[in-house]
């Protein structure tokens, strides 16, 4: 059984400070707080990149470089909406920016090659089950505009706020309160069609 110093030591870990509390205690350097701040955000974060850069290694070195930036400029962090949405906009400018010069470095063929990747188009059955439902969903939302499937991943997968996803985004919230509602509508429609074709998940 735990004693009563032990509780209290549990009490006061960062694993129970709120975002906004590690962001405090980041910018005394407080190392703990960093590390605890890489264990929350760090999945995600990578998640997000990949998506955005369709490299695995290139995703990991973004997101280190974000995590080391945010250490060096710990003390002078400007955060307008919160550290989250400081970090997605820090990962998702730098993978744009690796995404151009990518392009830039590409011959022409390559970027014919890439531009030209079909979308998959699900095969079902009879009996859809769970996991071909699921790649049914993943393909309506590549099929969304990019910055709709953009905010949709960001609210639905990441659980940001709209706000912090418009920061993000630059975009207002207003915007992306609309791009969700066009986004659940959009993936409502291609349900009901698929479900109009007599398959059930």
């Amino acid at each position: 059984m735990p004693d009563a110093t032990e509780t209290l030591v549990k009490r006061v870990t960062p694993e129970n400070d709120s975002l906004d509390q590690l962001t405090e205690r980041l910018r005394r350097s407080d190392r703990r707080a960093y590390a605890e701040l890489f264990q929350r955000l760090h999945e995600p974060l990578l998640r997000y990149v990949h998506r955005i850069t369709r490299d695995e290694s290139l995703a990991l070195d973004v997101v280190q470089d974000v995590f080391l930036k945010l250490w060096v400029n710990r003390t002078t962090l400007e955060i307008k909406v919160s550290c989250a949405a400081l970090l997605y906009t820090m990962a998702r400018n730098r993978a744009l920016n690796e995404n151009r010069n990518r392009a830039r470095r590409a011959g022409p063929s390559d970027q014919l090659t890439s531009d030209k990747t079909p979308i998959k188009e699900p095969g079902v059955d009879e009996r859809l089950a769970a996991d071909e439902l699921n790649r049914c969903f993943r393909d309506w939302v590549q099929k969304m505009p990019p910055r709709r499937a953009e905010a949709f991943v960001l609210s639905r997968y990441h659980q940001l706020s709209h706000k912090e996803i418009g920061a993000i985004m630059g975009l207002s919230k207003r915007t992306i309160d609309t791009h969700i509602v066009h986004a659940l509508r959009f993936l409502r429609s291609q349900y009901e069609a698929l479900s109009n074709k007599g398959i059930k998940p």
